[in-house]
């Protein structure tokens, strides 16, 4: 059975490049409907413009409680949680600034995954087909000397992912990691290298979803660590 068809997505981050592609992707897909999240709600309403009859913008600050409780109340129907909020500093970890962006990216990469899962879970578990897409990073699994505070976040939620899978499982809830290289978007638009546009990086996510792969490398870069001997994703 088709995770995405007909689904009932909740989307963090809806306004960033990867955001959107999603939002292009999913009803490309044939979701029935997506509550679109982030920050700025008038960005989010704006999106919705073109397909108000699928997208619902809905405001959410992942740091905050309140924020989440709303959502809570306000999409009891949700089928996919997908986790895609992100930030990125560029930030080593030395630094007279380099505790406190650790702190930030700590909060929205990983701290916010845990809670809005958490809070999600039994909503999920009461819906059919249910699943959670977690957005992470090859830098979850390897150092990027320049990125080291970003890497550190993502390794957690990429702890955070790995550990809930088999519990999740035993409750019907399909648990999804993503560990994308460079895509191009603004937040590598510094970077001179090889880049998977947002377009092609989302069919190649929900290609892998709709196949039951859980870890998912969608891209030349990360594809290439996943077939090295560097990696293993077993349980110990």
């Amino acid at each position: 059975m088709s995770i995405l068809e007909n689904s009932v997505v909740f989307l963090t981050g809806a306004d960033g490049g990867i955001g959107r592609a999603f939002i292009a992707e999913l009803i490309q897909r044939k979701a029935k409907k997506i509550y679109i999240t982030g920050l700025n709600l008038e960005v989010l309403k704006e999106i919705a413009e073109g397909m108000p009859e699928k997208l619902f913008p809905v405001k959410l600050d992942v740091t905050n409680a309140i924020d989440i409780e709303n959502c809570i109340n306000t999409c009891p129907d949700v089928t996919v949680l997908i986790n895609n909020a992100g930030v990125e500093l560029k930030s080593g970890f030395m630094g007279g600034k380099s505790a406190d962006c650790a702190q930030f990216e700590m909060q929205i990469n990983y701290v916010g995954v845990v809670r809005l899962t958490n809070s999600f879970y039994k909503i999920l578990k009461s819906n059919p087909n249910p699943a959670v897409i977690n957005i992470l990073s090859v830098g979850s699994l390897v150092l990027i000397d320049r990125l080291a505070t970003y890497c550190a976040s993502k390794a957690a939620a990429h702890m955070f992912t790995q550990s809930i899978r088999k519990e999740f499982h035993q409750n019907g809830i399909k648990v999804f990691g993503v560990y994308a290289g460079y895509v191009d978007t603004a937040m590598s638009a510094d970077l001179e290298i090889e880049k998977i546009s947002a377009e092609e990086l989302l069919q190649n996510i929900c290609n892998d979803v709709e196949a039951d792969v859980y870890s998912i490398f969608p891209d030349k870069m990360s594809k290439n660590y996943s077939e090295s001997n560097k990696l293993s994703l077993d349980f110990i």
